[in-house]
């Protein structure tokens, strides 16, 4: 794993594009054409500007950072800071989940917190999948990899057909599953790697993001503004 490495899926920022796309298609056909009235045009841009700050929100704005310190997670209203020490397991339901302990603040023995990661979520199929024990794994090299050994010249078929356990493990998984189970392995090195060593920072802090709640805000308040005058 690379020592800083931004984590999100695929689907919610194609989402976010097509949006802008959308928009940007709509603001230079009104503007060719004209608007049929002001409070019209005042309408539809306050329309397009709430969904675009609520589009940015949730499918643009949330990743997972991974960094030598530890896991930012930024999920859509609030940012996570959780400290490689302070993290007891990662692993999934709905969302990539992390349990960690809050450190000094919550004492020995106190039950983990848990951070859902909003940028990483499990698809009803992925945990279906999950659900029955992962059967791709169950053949050896699992489906996306057997046409690459079946093409590799005889040198590289061997080889390819004796991966490593854990690679062939993690190549079986749903994508959101293989990269908790990769950051649950790496907190579990930070963590021994932190043992015995003195001032190693392992409090976790939230904050809320104010910029993504004024994206959302702001614009429903233009929006009813405009809907009452």
């Amino acid at each position: 794993m690379t020592e800083r490495e931004t984590l999100r899926l695929h689907p919610p920022i194609i989402f976010w594009w097509v949006w802008v796309a959308f928009v940007v298609a709509n603001v230079a056909d009104y503007a060719a054409q004209g608007l049929p009235s002001a409070r019209f045009g005042s309408l539809l841009a306050a329309v397009l500007l709430l969904v675009t700050g609520v589009v940015f929100t949730l499918a643009a704005r949330p990743k997972v950072i991974s960094s030598g310190d530890g896991l930012t997670v930024v999920n859509p209203f609030r940012v996570h800071r959780l400290p490689w020490p302070a993290i007891e397991s990662v692993d999934t339901g709905e969302w990539v989940r992390v349990r960690y302990a809050q450190g000094g603040a919550d004492g020995p023995g106190a039950t983990p917190r848990v951070v859902h990661c909003w940028a990483l979520y499990v698809s009803t199929r992925a945990r279906r999948k999950l659900a029955v024990g992962g059967a791709a794994a169950s053949a050896g090299v699992p489906r996306r990899l057997r046409g690459l050994v079946a093409a590799a010249p005889s040198g590289y078929a061997q080889p390819l057909s004796r991966l490593p356990e854990e690679a062939v493990r993690l190549a079986s998984l749903p994508v959101s599953a293989a990269i908790a189970a990769r950051l649950d392995s790496r907190a579990e090195k930070e963590r021994r790697r932190a043992e015995g060593r003195a001032g190693e920072a392992s409090t976790a802090t939230t904050a809320w993001s104010w910029p993504a709640v004024a994206a959302v805000a702001v614009p429903a308040v233009i929006l009813l503004a405009v809907a009452l005058a």
